[in-house]
């Protein structure tokens, strides 16, 4: 892991931002990895996730369907997850994922960095709060094994959403139920195995009053690339910041070192066991 990124990103305030960064908004600036698009009804929505061999994407998609309860109930929007292949440049063979039980959401999927994890949002029975931010194993054939809720070191009353990772074990996400800055602000934590550390505010330079979505950062360049709908009339947009190394560098990875020994299980919520 890339901590001299990943740590002045969480702990030093080397990440700074100018009025005109933000306002530039030019093609060499924009990471297509998190453009997404603009949904009437969800607002932002993530790109696909896909392997690094390209072989296999995960998206979410939303439809219209009756409650479980309620004959004359109107229908209620239910987000479900699918799994599709690459075969000939042709994305084939698309199958919905049971990752939550029927009538409950399942979205915003992203899989680890070794295609063996896939972290999704879900506001399925036994959630802390609205929605929360699950993982489930990827067996070598490809089914998922049993969704576990990462517990209270991430998830709150509120809604965690737009999980994504980074370089392995950093796991970005937008949460809303914490006191941040306004709206959805952007944390992270670290994941190696079954271990998390406690979740961290990534600052007022990344987070503002109004809401981010999702952070994606650029070694090469030296820059992050956030996108929240801080612009005119909150038109959701892509942001540039840019960062640096901290003189205090040795403190920080000390610090992320004793987070990492931290033994906190992922806790066991499936949705196996609660029907």
């Amino acid at each position: 892991m890339k901590s001299s990124i990943v740590y002045s990103l969480l702990f030093s305030g080397m990440l700074m931002a100018s009025q005109n960064v933000l306002g530039q908004m030019a093609k060499e600036m924009i990471d297509p990895a998190i453009e997404g698009n603009i949904s009437t009804t969800e607002g932002y929505v993530p790109s696909m996730s896909v392997t690094k061999d390209g072989k296999t994407a995960y998206f979410s998609k939303a439809s219209l369907q009756k409650p479980l309860t309620g004959v004359f109930s109107k229908k209620e929007m239910i987000h479900e997850i699918y799994r599709a292949e690459n075969i000939n440049g042709e994305w084939k063979n698309i199958t919905k994922l049971d990752v939550c039980p029927k009538h409950y959401s399942a979205k915003h999927p992203t899989i680890s960095g070794d295609g063996t994890r896939l972290f999704f949002a879900s506001n399925m029975k036994g959630s802390y709060g609205k929605y929360d931010i699950y993982v489930a194993d990827i067996n070598a054939d490809g089914s998922l094994g049993v969704s576990k809720n990462l517990g209270p070191k991430v998830n709150t009353k509120e809604d965690e959403l737009y999980p994504s990772i980074y370089n392995e074990t950093l796991l970005f996400f937008a949460s809303e139920g914490r006191d941040g800055f306004g709206g959805l602000d952007l944390y992270a934590t670290q994941v190696v195995k079954n271990t998390l550390t406690t979740s961290v505010n990534l600052g007022d330079h990344i987070n503002s009053s109004s809401n981010e979505y999702a952070i994606q950062l650029s070694p090469e360049k030296k820059l992050g690339f956030v996108v929240s709908n801080r612009g005119f009339n909150n038109t959701i947009s892509q942001y540039t910041v840019a960062y640096g190394r901290s003189k205090k560098q040795d403190d920080y990875n000390n610090i992320a070192k004793r987070d990492a020994e931290l033994d906190y299980e992922i806790a066991d919520t499936s949705f196996e066991e609660q029907q």
